[in-house]
């Protein structure tokens, strides 16, 4: 295992722009797999409460990638203020790891 491994967790607002998001990213190495899936969000944003269908993006790649996943996905994404949020892989098939270290850079 190389430096740990992470899940970044984004939205977007429509499977147009998460899969360019999600190209970009694999093409670039920056991740080894990305699920996606419909969400319903429900949240507050600039004092008014939003109730909207997002793609949420489950993005499967190590810890030392991180600042690069998060610079491309803010160059590429639609909202002024995109979820960027990560959760730490602390344990995980060493296959499957070794798996993300061959895929991403």
């Amino acid at each position: 295992m190389e430096d740990g491994y992470i899940i970044i967790m984004t939205t977007s607002r429509d499977y147009r722009e998460a899969d360019y998001i999600t190209k970009i990213l694999l093409e670039e190495k920056l991740a080894a797999c990305i699920h996606s899936s419909t969400e319903y969000s429900h949240y507050f944003y600039n004092d008014k409460l939003h109730h909207d269908e997002e793609i949420r993006l489950m993005i499967k790649t190590k810890k030392h990638l991180y600042e690069e996943v998060e610079r491309t996905i803010k160059g590429l994404h639609s909202y002024e203020l995109p979820e960027i949020i990560v959760i730490p892989i602390e344990n995980g098939s060493k296959e499957y790891l070794h798996w993300i270290d061959f895929i991403t850079k």
